[in-house]
């Protein structure tokens, strides 16, 4: 049979342009082969979103527009041009938040920063504030500690044997801590530093004078030549420290951990509890047994300023006491308010020989936080509370029964 048809080649194909074509031809082609703008609105209106014009896009219902950045709830409320309002709106929020924590923070360093010179208004702040803590703390001491007991004319007490000296430890701890305390006070007042130093000591001095007078004038107590001898020291070897360097090169620093009674007997087990008490807080305050005191010395300090000798890195020397259940003796009354010497023979409870009372001495590392630089204000501030507590480390103890122990990690 005779070909009518000719033999059409594609390269030949002219292509015709879909405008050209009738409308019921245009809507049989496919949307991508077809001038947006040439089709009828209702077929445009079915293309994806962002190949229409956005005068087409406008006509859309709002659902159909992408507001990602946007919650769903906004979304679905809030017009286009009241959407673009929020957007700005928040973005200065966020912006005015930025400027508000940057002003603050500033404003604290300024605040913090020691006055270059003398300032009477931060001085008197201090002063009063000093003033007004102490009187309130004085008060408050009395009514808790010291009322309900019977009282006397000043007399001495002689307890240089008690509790192993560890609580000598304890009051010297105290008035180095709160002459380090009071001498930063008045460093920010623009003082120059030699005054800053010996009022430091002075206050701190004077806050522990309180309790001894206190102590001298209870019948139960008496006022400690001992304990006086440890605060004013303490606050002495602060106040040299920063006279030779300016610094304190030689840290005291406090740890404890909790003394498990459970393995003793029910006797003991009471008597720890009557002295020490049964909360955490009161544990870590009260248990001689469970709290040792040390001495971390930074080495970096006094080597030559290019030393590769770790500027963070402290060895510490410390003192702890085991076994005690009295100031004296592991002697005691039943009734924890009487005193051995003036209870009933009878009705002692005498654990002398039961439970050894022996010094430990201790030898490990420490970390000297006020060495680790920072540009947060409030890590500064952290670190430097850090510093009043000897950091869990290796430890060597040699007591005084001649033992030697090692532990791992010793609080």
């Amino acid at each position: 049979m005779l070909n009518i048809f000719p033999i059409i080649h594609l390269k030949n194909i002219i292509p015709i342009p879909p405008r050209t074509l009738p409308l019921r031809v245009q809507k049989t082609l496919p949307p991508r082969t077809l001038p947006l703008r040439t089709l009828p609105l209702r077929v445009q209106k079915t293309q994806p979103l962002r190949t229409l014009p956005l005068c087409v896009q406008k006509t859309l219902p709002l659902r159909t527009l992408p507001l990602r950045t946007l919650p769903l709830c906004v979304q679905k409320k809030l017009p286009l041009r009241a959407q673009k309002t929020f957007l700005l709106i928040l973005f200065f929020l966020i912006a005015s938040v930025c400027k508000a924590q940057s002003d603050s923070t500033k404003f604290m360093r300024e605040f913090l920063t020691p006055a270059e010179t003398f300032n009477k208004t931060r001085f008197t702040t201090i002063l009063a504030s000093e003033v007004a803590l102490y009187s309130g703390a004085t008060v408050a001491l009395y009514n808790y500690w010291y009322k309900d007991y019977p009282h006397s004319p000043f007399h001495l007490f002689d307890d240089e044997g008690e509790w192993l000296q560890h609580d000598k430890f304890g009051h010297f701890y105290t008035a180095y801590f709160e002459t380090n305390l009071t001498t930063g006070f008045y460093n920010w007042t623009g003082m120059q530093d030699k005054n800053t130093y010996w009022v430091g000591a002075v206050s701190g001095s004077v806050l522990q004078l309180t309790i001894e007078i206190f102590d001298g004038f209870s019948d139960k107590w008496g006022f400690s030549v001992g304990d006086f001898a440890a605060n004013t020291l303490g606050a002495g070897i602060s106040m040299t420290q920063n006279y030779l360097w300016d610094e304190q090169r030689i840290v005291f620093k406090y740890s404890a951990h909790f003394v498990d009674y459970s393995k003793e007997d029910q006797l003991v087990q009471e008597r720890a509890a009557a002295l020490f008490g049964t909360t955490g807080p009161e544990k870590v305050l009260k248990d001689y047994n469970g709290s040792t005191y040390w001495m971390s010395v930074n080495p970096s300090q006094f080597m030559k300023p290019e030393t590769k000798f770790p500027k963070w890195l402290m060895i510490s020397a410390g003192y702890g006491a085991q076994g005690m259940l009295g100031g004296f003796d592991n002697i005691w009354c039943p009734d924890a308010a009487i005193s051995p010497e003036f209870c009933d023979p009878d009705m002692l409870i005498d654990y002398s020989d039961e439970i050894e009372r022996y010094r430990q001495y201790y030898l490990s590392f420490d970390i000297d936080f006020s060495q680790i630089k920072t540009n947060s204000l409030m890590l500064h501030y952290v670190f430097n509370v850090l510093n009043l507590f000897k950091f869990p480390a290796p430890a060597l103890e040699i007591n005084g029964n001649g033992k030697v122990k090692f532990y791992p990690v010793y609080f």
